[in-house]
C-alpha cells in the first residue's frame, strides 16, 4: 500500500504530512536547519565547479571531466558529507520518530512500501530526498504537489518490441554518440526511433516535425531526450532542440497526451535542471518521468544510461533500475564521477505502476505465463482440497459434491426439467418396521425368513419376471429355508422369474446364500456395496462380483431375450466398465470420471416404493410387476445393516432430502434399496452423469485466470466493472454448468474453479481499489 509524504516549509518551519490506507494520517512539524539550504549551495558550487564541462544545461567546452587549480574532486566530496550529514541529523530528529516507525512497520508487514513525496517549494524539492535513510524495503518515488491528469493504473502491454522514440536536441558542446550506440545495443527488446536537427533545417519545421513524431499514431512506450534543458516554471520547463530553438512542457502538451492515449508510459529526460520538466510531465498525466536535478555532466549522462538500460533489459521496473543505476554509480564510480548518483530522480503519477520493458519471443511470452508464488499457492492449496479423498460427507470434495447435486435438484424444479417416469419400472418393495409388526415377525436380525418367503410368494403371484434380493442370506434358519427355497423354485418353474441375490464381502470372503436356501452354481449374485453415490462399473476389480444394480438390468435383458427370443444379451450402454482414468485414479484414493447416482431426480421419477405388507395383505395396490424389475431390501428399520445396525440407513444427501421434504417420508434417510434402484435407473435408461474432476478445472481456471490478469495488466477499468463482469462470469459459468448437468450429462465443478479464477485476479482486483 503506497504511502504519501508532503513536506511544505514555510518561513523557517516544514510540515510533514503523512498519509496512507483509507484515511490514516500523521502530521508533524519541525525547525529547518538554518544552515541546510546554505550547504546544499555550498555542494552545489563543489559539484559545478569540478563537473564545469560539458554540462547538459548551458553551452561549454566540449571536454573531458578535468579538475583545475583548485580541488574540486577534495571539496566536492567534503561538501557532499557536510550536506547528508547535516540533511539525515534533521530527518532523524524526535519529531519525525512516529512517521518514520509507520514507514518501517508498513515495509515490514508488506515487504516494500513505496513512499510518494511531495516538496514544496522548488527549493526544498532540490534536497536529496532519495538518501532518506528508512531501509531497503522503502522505495522514495517523487510526485508533483499538482496533478491535473488522471493516468492508466497499468502499462499498455503493446505486442513485440518497446517503441521507443529518442530526440536528441542540441548538440552543442556534447556528443550523442554515447547515447546512440547505448539505444542502438538494447534493439532485441526495442524498437528505436531518431528524431533531430539536421544542419540547415528551419526550425518551425523542426519543432513540427518532433512534435508530429510524438503523436505519431502507432504510439511509444518510452520517450527520450537528450541535451540541454532548464526549469521555467511558468511552462513547466523548456528542452533545446537546436542552437537556439527550444520547446516548453507548455508547448508540448497536447502532443504529449495524444501520445499517452496511445500508450506513452516512461519519459527519460537525460539533461540537466529537470525538476519542473517531471513536474509539468505528470500534471498532465504521464505515469512517470526520470529527470536530472541539477546540470549533468555529458559522459556522466551517458553513463547512468548505459545502467539504467541494462537493468531495464534484465526485466527490472524502471523504479528498480534507476535505484539500482544510482547505486551503480555511488559505489562503482565514486571516484570518477563524485556526488552523481544524488542527482537523478524519479516522479511517478501516484495511480501508476512503474513501467517495465516487456521481452520479445516466445520465450519471453512463456515467461509471462509463468505462475507467481501466489498464484502456485492458490492452484496447490485448491488442487489439494479437491484430491482430498471423498468418502465421507464431511470430506470438502464429498460436501461440495453434494451441495452441487443439490443445487442441480432445485433448478430441474425451477426450469420445468424433471424427466418423467423411466420406460421399464422399478419397483422397490420395502420392508420396513410396519410390515414387520404387522407380519408379527420374531427376528428383525437377520430378517425373519417367513416373511421373506410371503413376498416372493406374492411377487410370483403377481407375474413378478426380475426379483433381486436385497438380503445376503448365508447364515442358515432351519424354521424357513425349506419354504423360502420353495418359493424361490416356484418363481423360478412358473414364471420363470430371474433372481439376483446380495452378496458383500467379509473377511476376505464373499458372502452366498445358504445351500438350503438355493443352491446351484449359475446363482446370479451382485455387490451390494453403495460408493459415496457413485454408479459402480461392471467389474471395480478381477476378484469382484459385478454391482448387485449391474446384474438386475443384465437379468432384465435375460427376461428381454428370453420373451421376444433375442439371440443375445444387449450390451449396457455405458458405465459397464471404468475409463482407463477412473482405473489410475483409483490408485490416487479418487474416482475421476466414475458416473453419479443423480439424486436431483425425484425417487417417484425412478422407482415405485411399496410396502412389503401390501403384498399379502391388499395385493390391489401393488403395481404391474410383468416387466418391472422388483427390488426387495430394508425399508428403515432400526436394526437394517449386514455388520451394525443402522448400516443400511444412510445420511440423505442434499439432492435427495429436497424431493423427501416434500412427502411423509423421512428426509434425513437413504436406504441402500433406494440407491440400488437409482442405480439400477441409471443403467436402464443410460443416464451416467460424468463428474468432471475438481482438480482438472482448477487448473483450467488457472489458465483462464493468468490470462485475465494479463489482459487486465494491459488496460485501464473502473474497479467496480470488473468485479461485476467477473461476478457476471461466475454465475453464467454457474447456470451453463448446471444446464449442461442437464443436456449433456456432465457435471462441471463450481465453486473451486470460481474460487482459482477470484484469487488469481483478486490482486488486480485490490489493486485498482486503492
Amino acid at each position: 500500500m503506497p504511502h504519501r509524504l508532503t513536506i511544505h516549509k514555510i518561513d523557517q518551519s516544514c510540515l510533514f504530512d503523512l498519509a496512507w490506507g483509507d484515511g490514516q494520517r500523521l502530521t508533524a512539524s519541525v525547525t529547518f536547519p538554518a544552515g541546510l539550504l546554505q550547504l546544499y549551495q555550498g555542494w552545489q558550487r563543489a559539484y559545478l565547479g569540478y563537473y564545469k564541462q560539458a554540462l547538459r544545461g548551458r553551452v561549454g567546452a566540449a571536454g573531458q571531466v578535468t579538475a583545475a587549480a583548485v580541488d574540486w574532486h577534495s571539496q566536492l566530496v567534503q561538501s557532499e558529507a557536510r550536506l547528508l550529514s547535516e540533511f539525515h541529523t534533521w530527518l532523524k530528529q524526535g519529531d519525525l520518530y512516529d512517521l518514520r516507525q509507520e514507514v518501517q512497520a508498513a515495509a515490514q508487514g508488506a515487504g516494500t512500501v513505496e513512499l510518494f513525496l511531495t516538496c514544496t517549494p522548488l527549493d526544498l524539492a532540490r534536497l536529496p530526498w532519495e538518501t532518506w535513510e528508512f531501509g531497503p524495503p522503502v522505495q522514495i518515488v517523487r510526485s508533483p504537489a499538482t496533478i491535473r491528469a488522471a493516468t492508466g493504473r497499468r502499462q499498455t502491454w503493446r505486442r513485440g518490441k518497446a517503441r521507443v522514440l529518442a530526440i536528441l536536441g542540441d548538440e552543442t558542446g556534447l556528443n550523442f554518440s554515447g547515447e546512440r550506440h547505448t539505444l542502438d545495443g538494447q534493439q532485441r527488446l526495442m524498437e528505436i526511433h531518431y528524431v533531430g536537427w539536421q544542419p540547415g533545417e528551419d526550425s518551425t519545421a523542426l519543432k513540427q516535425r518532433v512534435c508530429a513524431a510524438i503523436a505519431d499514431s502507432q504510439g511509444w512506450d518510452v520517450l527520450f531526450f537528450a541535451g540541454h534543458s532548464n526549469e521555467a516554471a511558468l511552462v513547466g520547463g523548456q528542452i533545446a532542440i537546436a542552437p537556439h530553438t527550444s520547446l516548453t512542457v507548455k508547448d508540448l502538451a497536447p502532443y504529449l497526451q495524444t501520445a499517452q492515449g496511445h500508450g506513452l508510459q516512461f519519459a527519460l529526460f537525460n539533461s540537466c535542471s529537470g525538476l519542473d520538466i517531471a513536474q509539468g510531465l505528470i500534471n498532465l498525466g504521464l505515469s512517470q518521468v526520470a529527470i536530472m536535478r541539477e546540470p549533468i555532466h555529458n559522459e556522466v549522462a551517458q553513463a547512468f544510461l548505459v545502467q539504467l538500460l541494462q537493468r531495464l533489459a534484465q526485466g527490472q521496473n524502471v523504479q528498480e533500475a534507476m535505484h539500482r543505476a544510482c547505486q551503480f554509480l555511488k559505489a562503482e564510480q565514486s571516484l570518477t564521477y563524485p556526488s552523481a548518483y544524488l542527482v537523478p530522480s524519479l516522479f511517478r503519477h501516484p495511480a501508476s505502476v512503474p513501467y517495465r520493458v516487456e521481452p520479445v519471443g516466445w520465450r519471453s511470452r512463456l515467461h509471462r505465463w509463468r505462475p507467481t508464488w501466489y498464484e502456485a499457492l492458490t492452484v496447490a492449496t485448491l488442487a489439494l482440497v479437491s484430491l482430498i479423498p471423498a468418502y465421507e460427507s464431511w470430506v470438502p470434495q464429498a460436501w461440495l459434491m453434494d451441495q452441487r447435486v443439490g443445487m442441480q435438484a432445485r433448478y430441474r424444479e425451477l426450469t420445468g426439467q424433471v424427466p418423467s417416469a423411466p420406460a421399464t419400472p422399478i419397483v422397490l418393495v420395502q420392508v420396513d418396521g410396519d410390515s414387520i409388526i404387522r407380519w408379527g415377525a420374531t427376528s428383525y436380525k437377520p430378517i425373519d425368513r417367513s416373511l421373506l418367503v410371503a413376498v416372493i410368494t406374492g411377487l410370483t403371484q403377481q407375474g413378478a419376471t426380475v426379483i433381486g434380493i436385497d438380503y445376503v442370506l448365508d447364515l442358515a434358519q432351519p424354521d424357513h429355508d425349506a419354504a423360502l427355497n420353495q418359493a424361490l423354485q416356484q418363481a423360478l418353474i412358473q414364471n420363470q422369474s430371474q433372481l439376483v441375490f446380495a452378496t458383500a464381502r467379509q473377511r476376505g470372503v464373499w458372502l452366498v446364500p445358504h445351500p438350503e436356501v438355493i443352491a446351484g452354481n449359475d446363482l446370479k449374485m451382485g455387490d451390494i456395496q453403495v460408493p459415496w453415490w457413485r454408479v459402480l462399473p461392471r467389474r471395480a476389480a478381477s476378484d469382484r462380483p459385478a454391482p448387485f444394480s449391474y446384474e438386475l438390468t443384465v437379468a432384465h435383458y435375460r427376461h428381454l431375450q428370453r420373451q421376444f427370443g433375442w439371440a443375445s444379451v444387449p450390451q449396457l450402454p455405458r458405465g459397464g466398465d471404468l475409463h482407463p482414468l477412473t482405473h489410475f485414479s483409483y490408485e490416487l484414493g479418487q474416482q475421476w470420471l466414475q458416473p453419479l447416482l443423480d439424486l436431483s431426480i425425484p425417487p417417484e421419477r425412478v422407482f415405485e416404493a411399496v410396502p412389503a405388507w401390501q403384498i399379502w395383505e391388499d395385493p390391489t395396490l401393488l403395481p404391474d410387476l410383468p416387466g418391472a424389475i422388483v427390488i426387495v431390501a430394508p425399508g428403515g428399520y432400526h436394526a437394517a445393516g449386514l455388520a451394525a445396525d443402522g448400516e443400511d440407513n444412510m445420511p440423505a444427501p442434499p439432492a435427495f432430502a429436497y424431493w423427501r421434504v416434500r412427502t411423509s417420508l423421512p428426509a434425513d434417510v437413504i436406504t441402500g434399496g433406494e440407491a440400488h434402484a437409482y442405480m439400477v435407473h441409471h443403467l436402464m435408461s443410460d443416464h451416467l452423469v460424468v463428474p468432471i474432476p475438481d482438480v482438472w478445472l482448477i487448473l483450467v481456471a488457472a489458465i483462464g485466470g493468468k490470462a485475465l490478469t494479463l489482459y487486465l495488466q494491459g488496460r485501464p477499468y473502473r474497479p467496480l466493472y470488473g468485479v461485476t463482469a467477473l461476478g457476471a462470469a461466475t454465475v453464467g459459468y454457474g447456470l451453463v454448468s448446471l444446464q449442461l448437468y442437464i443436456s449433456g450429462a456432465v457435471l462441471l465443478p463450481w465453486l473451486l474453479p470460481s474460487l482459482t479464477i477470484w484469487l488469481y485476479c483478486l490482486p488486480i482486483l485490490r489493486e485498482n481499489t486503492e
